[in-house]
């Protein structure tokens, strides 16, 4: 699947301070636009899931551009939220997968079909649900379980609970090794407007139960 390398490209009204010149400024408001708590953001306080809690332990940045920070249990994950030039610029960020990626069809849970395809040692299984768009990733090395099973883990997870509905487009990209030290980081990305919202955690699960919670 092929990803493209973007620049961001952010533009706030007020003081600002010019932090970084290109196709684009990137801008940054101070004084009593600062975050330093949660509380101050659109990201949960916590998340559980499969026996895993996460709790936000600092938040830093401005309303505009944040970042929320989470520890527990060994791992780690983070909530930003970015503003940027536009809404295109925005949506380019989300690297959403549409509905015409080719592989050979997979049923998975709930009366889900996805596609499959193999790509440099990884196996790709991809569906579309409304605005968004989901990836799961598992390397071949991978024992201990098999692409299909993964996708469907996720795919129950994802009908557990909504994802940001408000979001114009999103997508889910998850990797099932999560103890390989070069394994990707499973993100959850979305769009409203001129933010773009991500989510990194170490494993699946986390990252998509912290944009979950941050729906509600």
């Amino acid at each position: 699947m092929k990803k493209t390398k973007k620049m961001f490209v952010t533009s706030v009204a007020g003081l600002a301070l010019v932090a970084t010149l290109g196709s684009g400024t990137l801008m940054t408001m101070h004084a009593a636009n600062d975050v330093s708590s949660v509380s101050q953001t659109a990201a949960p306080t916590t998340a559980t899931t499969a026996g895993t809690k996460l709790a936000a332990t600092s938040a830093s940045g401005t309303r505009q551009n944040y970042t929320v920070q989470y520890h527990g249990s060994g791992q780690h994950a983070t909530f930003q939220k970015r503003t940027l030039g536009s809404a295109a610029t925005a949506a380019d960020q989300v690297d959403y997968v549409g509905r015409g990626t080719q592989g050979a069809t997979v049923a998975l849970n709930d009366q889900t079909h996805a596609v499959m395809q193999g790509v440099m040692g990884h196996t790709y299984v991809h569906w579309n649900t409304g605005n968004w768009s989901v990836t799961a990733i598992t390397s071949n090395a991978d024992q201990s379980g098999t692409p299909t099973q993964f996708a469907k883990q996720v795919n129950a997870q994802l009908k557990q609970a909504k994802l940001p509905d408000d979001a114009t487009t999103g997508a889910v990209t998850v990797y099932s090794q999560t103890t390989a030290a070069n394994t990707p980081t499973s993100t959850v990305k979305w769009q409203q407007g001129h933010q773009l919202y991500t989510v990194s955690g170490q494993t699946a699960n986390s990252a998509v139960k912290l944009a979950q919670n941050s729906a509600k």
